[in-house]
């Protein structure tokens, strides 16, 4: 304060006592003044007579509230006719003159000016504020209320003023300015609350934590809970802060955490007053928490960091204290079950500071400990059944908006190997899925995907059957229920990743769709009952076989998944689509030969027999199926790059030392060149270089390469396999599919259609043929696979008749080789000569097999490593080759008997000897070599009846 003494020595007392009757006759208006020069008047006798410093600021209040009053006059009459009214010059120069003023006296000295003109300044704007509420259509919206009074020129210089005023004294004492900005927030709210919202914008931290510090003080005070809940201070503090939250929560947040950690520094050498503020810190933010929700949400964003079960030890001993500002235990008790229950951010961090206290394991025996870990679990199970009851009753809570923001937070929690934490989860997603279908769908989603043990799964279960979860809501029933939905997302994304190439890896995922139709087949499991799995899994089967066809890691799961539904059955079949036929019919070839691919294990094993189950079903009820299995089979077998795995020869590179092929030069050379119409490019080799060497690709063991091909004879079985009702006691294939087995070998292996018919004509016209018959002899040497499938075919008669055209271009080129090769050849048992044989023997016995030769013609094959080269000729030209062009090898000529089996009656078929003499001459020439098997042959037979 200024001294009266400072006054005389400073200004001539005479002149004050002549300005001071200046200035009460011009603000009573008994003369006529100029208002610019009775405000400075004014503003020299504020200075100078401390006396008049009342009646000095009510003229001042006086002058803003006049040209607050033309401000909003003025709006409303531009709200009325639409046009601008012009502003006062003498209000603007006026309050423009004491704002100039003011702000020097705070300058000059804030300690003495600072706390007098905020106090006035707040209240002034609180009146007027008060006064002009509704008027120039004020809106209720805070932000449009601050708009329109900061273009108020008066209320804009009186808010400057104060926030000068504040930052005059931010390091010494702003709280005599904080409580004067409660006591008007008090008196004027909430017409007052745009001022709290631009002095807080401006000072955010300073005033948040003064109006902390002041509203704590206060609250101290309280004697009883009502007294505290209906405090006028506490509500204006709840009230700026709560305005302040919008764009300061994280200023609110820090001041908020530093005053709960101050209140937990318990020291020595503090005062009462600071030990009284200290206990009472805890039921002042539950108190501002439960009166302001925005509050409570900033709070609660950051309870992780609040609160530990270190710090709730340390504030236990205090609980007894706290109760004094509520009254009682179950009044406190119930007061956080509410703020609990209202919670709409950071509800998940709450829970997992219960959860941790249930859980805690160290000081077990400190009763202190037994205590939190009980007290945690009642209030955590109250929470629960407030949940649930509002859930029940359809009655929105807070809290349950809160797990939706946090719903990666409650996933963590449902993968807790801790019982408490996971139930807990599990609740809060059947909670969130009772009115939210997509926020379940999701958690189950993934649940399904990343659940490694059994109790993770049965959560899933549970969820999945909980009567809370409706399972009647649209699109859901239509598609089976939501675990059918959650089955379809996954798969819809893992087609797509495929596409991609960067999907996720899903192998626990199948494995758990495995376990789950394990325990649903089991019947052990009453929740899944209602075959909830199996109704997914099938109405999802477009998309399943979709992604089992691309798959190449869990193929062995997924098989053993379709294995367990036995799918496909008879009695599903007829409802399948054709996609899924096709689908699972060529993802089941691919399993075939991912199988073949792998190291022999007992998985390898299961698979095969798995494939085996799934083409029998497939192809006994669909012919389409049937086709494509035998044709997919057969093709990449003898064609593609599996072919390896049976033994082909051809899947080689060249050794090319040299990129510049001869026709490629002469071409450079020669535009046309000059070659006949029938001109052919033989490739041998590179002039220079020698012949071209050829690294093949095969080197599996021969013990691998007959397992393969065994395999892919039982695939081809369980391809022409009988239906169950149709399957006889001897027979279990049916004859029509291995007739189409022989006629794709036809169509594979012949590179063409013409001469592919069933006779054989005379020997002279291979000649024709010469280049096919020798494309074909290629084929069997370069995919001995072939050899396979031809004794296989040869087995189930007649369905080798419609392979003739491969028995008879083999037939020709031995006759042609043979013809070629010299004596001398077998003297030195070369390997052109063994490679000969074999193959000469190999065509003998599947025709023999087929029943195409008769005896004795079928045992030549005995016969021939016995004789010379010429000798081999003449047999195959005028026994076979003659006999089988007389004898068109014709599905008629076989019989079939009541097991279904085909046969030839060899006594009615026996040939005539124009086919025999040769051999029979032959052999008798070698009569010491053959002696026995031309007793067998042709002397001890069977006589006709």
């Amino acid at each position: 304060m200024l001294s009266h003494t400072t006054v005389i020595r400073n200004a001539p007392q005479q002149d004050l006592i002549n300005e001071l009757h200046t200035f009460i006759k011009g603000a009573l208006k008994l003369e006529r003044c100029n208002p610019l020069d009775l405000t400075k008047t004014a503003l020299r006798l504020l200075k100078n007579i401390p006396a008049a410093r009342a009646a000095l600021f009510e003229y001042f209040s006086n002058v803003f509230g006049a040209a607050a009053t033309n401000y909003i006059q003025a709006i409303e009459t531009e709200i009325k006719t639409g046009e601008l009214p012009s502003h006062s010059e003498t209000d603007e120069a006026v309050v423009t003159e004491i704002h100039s003023v003011l702000v020097g006296f705070i300058a000059d000295n804030p300690t003495a000016w600072a706390p007098i003109v905020s106090t006035w300044s707040l209240e002034l704007l609180g009146e007027i504020s008060t006064k002009f509420a509704g008027r120039a259509h004020l809106s209720t919206n805070l932000n449009e209320t601050l708009q329109l009074w900061m273009n108020c020129r008066a209320t804009k210089i009186l808010v400057d003023i104060n926030t000068k005023c504040l930052s005059s004294l931010m390091h010494s004492d702003t709280e005599t300015c904080i409580n004067a900005l409660l006591e008007t927030s008090i008196k004027h709210s909430p017409n007052f609350d745009w001022v709290v919202a631009h002095v807080g914008s401006c000072f955010p931290h300073t005033v948040i934590t003064r109006v902390l510090s002041v509203g704590l003080k206060d609250f101290c005070q309280i004697k009883s809970y009502e007294q505290g809940s209906n405090s006028p201070k506490l509500r204006s503090v709840v009230g700026i802060l709560g305005h302040l939250a919008g764009s300061h929560s994280n200023d609110i947040r820090s001041a908020i955490l530093e005053m709960f950690l101050w209140s937990l520094q318990q020291e020595n050498q503090d005062v009462d007053a600071t030990k009284l503020q200290k206990k009472a810190t805890v039921p002042f933010i539950l108190q501002l928490a439960f009166l302001s929700s925005t509050l409570f949400s900033s709070v609660c964003n950051d309870m992780k960091r609040i609160l530990s079960v270190d710090i709730i030890y340390k504030l236990c001993p205090f609980v007894e204290d706290w109760c004094k500002y509520f009254g009682s235990n179950e009044i406190l008790e119930d007061l956080l079950l509410t703020l609990i229950a209202s919670c709409d951010n950071g509800g998940i961090q709450i829970i997992n500071v219960l959860l941790d206290c249930i859980t805690v394991e160290h000081h077990l025996n400190d009763p202190l400990i037994q205590s939190i870990k009980e007290k945690s679990l009642e209030i955590l199970q109250n929470v629960v059944y407030r949940v649930d009851e509002s859930v029940r009753t359809d009655k929105n809570i807070e809290l349950l908006t809160s797990f939706a923001h946090d719903l990666d937070e409650v996933h963590k929690n449902l993968l807790s190997l801790v019982e408490v934490r996971s139930q807990t989860a599990a609740q809060i997603v059947v909670f969130l899925g009772h009115g939210n279908p997509s926020l379940l769908v999701r958690s189950l989603s993934f649940l399904f995907q990343n659940s490694q043990t059994s109790q993770h799964l049965s959560l899933l279960v549970k969820i999945l059957t909980h009567e809370l979860i409706n399972k009647t809501v649209w699109p859901y029933v239509d598609k089976s229920g939501y675990f059918s939905v959650v089955l379809e997302q996954i798969l819809s994304k893992n087609i797509e990743a495929q596409v991609n190439k960067n999907g996720d890896n899903l192998t626990q995922m199948w494995n758990n769709l495995l376990t789950l139709l394990k325990w649903e087949k089991s019947g052990r499991v009453s929740l899944l009952n209602s075959q909830i799995v199996t109704k997914a899994i099938l109405t999802n089967l477009t998309h399943f076989t979709a992604v089992f066809g691309n798959e190449t890691l869990h193929v062995h799961v997924m098989s053993n998944i379709l294995t367990d539904l036995d799918i496909p059955v008879s009695s599903n079949m007829d409802n399948l689509p054709a996609e899924v036929i096709l689908n699972l019919t060529q993802a089941t070839v691919n399993y075939f030969f991912i199988c073949c691919h792998e190291e022999g294990t007992s998985q390898k094993a299961k698979g095969f027999e798995r494939i085996n189950r799934l083409l029998r079903r497939l192809c006994t009820h669909s012919k389409v199926a049937r086709v494509l299995a035998l044709r997919e089979l057969l093709e990449r077998a003898l064609f593609r790059k599996d072919n390896v795995l049976f033994g082909a020869k051809n899947n080689g590179t060249f050794d090319e030392s040299s990129e510049k092929l001869l026709l490629k030069q002469n071409k450079k050379i020669n535009k046309t060149i000059p070659l006949t119409k029938h001109s052919s490019v033989f490739n041998g080799g590179i002039i220079g270089t020698g012949k071209r060497k050829l690294h093949c690709l095969n080197d599996l063991p021969p013990e691998v390469v007959a397992a393969n091909t065994s395999e892919l004879v039982n695939a081809i079985k369980s391809c022409c396999s009988l239906s169950e009702e149709l399957e006889m006691k001897f027979c279990d294939l049916s004859l029509d599919s291995v007739t189409l087995v022989s006629l794709l070998l036809v169509q594979f292996v012949s590179p063409d259609v013409m001469y592919n018919g069933l006779p054989w004509p005379d020997e002279e016209f291979s000649k024709v043929t010469i280049e096919r018959d020798l494309f074909i002899r290629r084929m069997f040497t370069n995919v001995p696979v072939l050899w396979d499938l031809l004794s296989f075919v040869a087995v189930y008669r007649p369905a080798l008749c419609y392979c003739s055209v491969l028995m008879r271009a083999l037939t020709a080129t031995l006759i042609h080789q043979w013809k070629s090769t010299g004596e001398q050849s077998k003297s030195n048992f070369t390997d052109n000569y063994k490679s000969l044989m074999t193959t000469t023997v190999k065509v003998i016995d599947v025709m023999a097999l087929g029943q195409l030769l008769p005896p004795p013609l079928c045992s030549i094959r005995d016969v021939l490593p016995n004789l010379k080269c010429f000798e081999i000729v003449a047999i195959l030209k005028d026994c076979i080759w003659t006999y089988m062009r007389d004898h068109i090898p014709s599905p008629a000529l076989f019989v079939g008997d009541a097991n279904g089996i085909h046969w030839r009656d060899p006594t009615s078929s026996r040939p005539a000897e124009v086919y025999t003499n040769t051999l029979r001459i032959i052999m008798q020439r070698n009569i010491d070599t053959l002696g026995h098997m031309y007793a067998q042959m042709f002397i001890n037979i069977p006589k006709l009846e």
